[in-house]
Parts: structure tokens; sequence; C-alpha cells
């Protein structure tokens, strides 16, 4: 069973998805994909391409939305909103990024 590290960084990151992009934030990082947190989502199934801003640069990933959950931005800051992000491929910045976050 994979054993989850409750701290949480914030981590600023760009989806691009046809036809445009989204700023947003993650703080659930893994190998298999990311949490993003934002009022705007995408519809499960919208292939993205990410940008994980790091301190040494971006690291860019692709993935799939696999779930989307829409949440007002009054209640946001109770009930996070936002996309479950699976990866199909990540960069080798984003997979030493990830190595040196997890843990």
């Amino acid at each position: 069973m994979e054993k989850r590290d409750n701290r949480r960084k914030r981590i600023r990151v760009t989806l691009s998805a046809e036809p445009g992009s989204i700023r947003a934030f993650t703080g659930d990082l893994s190998y298999n994909g990311l949490f993003v947190v934002s009022a705007k989502v995408l519809p499960p199934g919208t292939r993205i391409r990410l940008q994980v801003h790091t301190k040494e640069g971006v690291a860019l990933g692709v993935g799939v939305v696999r779930w989307a959950r829409r949440v007002p931005m009054e209640v946001m800051r109770d009930i996070k909103g936002g996309m479950g992000v699976e990866f199909t491929w990540i960069s080798a910045e984003l997979k030493k990024f990830i190595d040196g976050n997890m843990g």
C-alpha cells in the first residue's frame, strides 16, 4: 500500500489544451499524475500538455484528465475543485523534480 506524504507543497502549473491554457497550482504530484486545484476544469478525456514551474525552470509532461470537480470560487477555500490528471509522458526534468519532492 502506498503511503502518502502529508506535507503538500504548492507548485505552479500551466495546462495547455485546445482552445487555451489554465494557470493553476498543485500540491499533489506523483509519477502517475497530479491534482490540479482550479475553478476552471476541463472535461474528462481531454489530452493536455503540462508545464510544471520549478526552481530550475519548467519541466514538461503530457497527460489526460481523468476526473474533474467544478466548484464555485466562493467555496474553493473549503472544498477543493479541480482535476485529476494521469501522466502519459513526463520529461527527465519532471521525473527529477518528482524524485526530489517525494519524501
